[in-house]
């Protein structure tokens, strides 16, 4: 098992829902459906509604990301650093991403979330389990 092999889950086809927690812990989790890779580790979300999430990212670097296929037969976790950009290539990613689908909308930023450990989610003796880590 690679990060190859759970990459097509967490694209902008599914809903990726993504967890942050403020500097004191309040938790937060809010549906993501525009994000891509880019790089081996690295998913760029885009930032049209944000407002907790991009809040929290900023004050904690961290972030958490969990998927399921629509048969029920998938579901990761990922965990990982995160950081909030408004300018650079990741953003400019993103920016023309958007732009095929949605030409008259503009990401206010984007999320960059780095891998750091990928955990099983389906029920069953592996759930919760690290498949693996960087």
């Amino acid at each position: 098992m690679t990060l190859q092999d759970v990459k097509p889950l967490f694209s902008g086809s599914h809903v990726v829902w993504m967890a942050t927690a403020d500097a004191s812990g309040m938790p937060n989790v809010a549906p993501m459906r525009q994000l891509w890779w880019s790089g081996e580790r690295t998913l760029v979300i885009g930032d049209l509604f944000m407002k907790v999430s991009a809040a929290n990212v900023q004050a904690t670097g961290r972030a958490c990301l969990g998927v399921h296929d629509a048969e029920g037969e998938k579901a990761w976790k990922l965990t990982g650093t995160a950081s909030y950009e408004t300018e650079g290539p990741n953003y400019d990613l993103a920016q023309t991403e958007l732009a095929k689908k949605k030409p008259d909308k503009r990401f206010k930023g984007v999320v960059v979330f780095t891998v750091q450990a990928v955990y099983d989610q389906m029920p069953g003796p592996n759930a919760g389990k690290v498949v693996f880590s960087y």
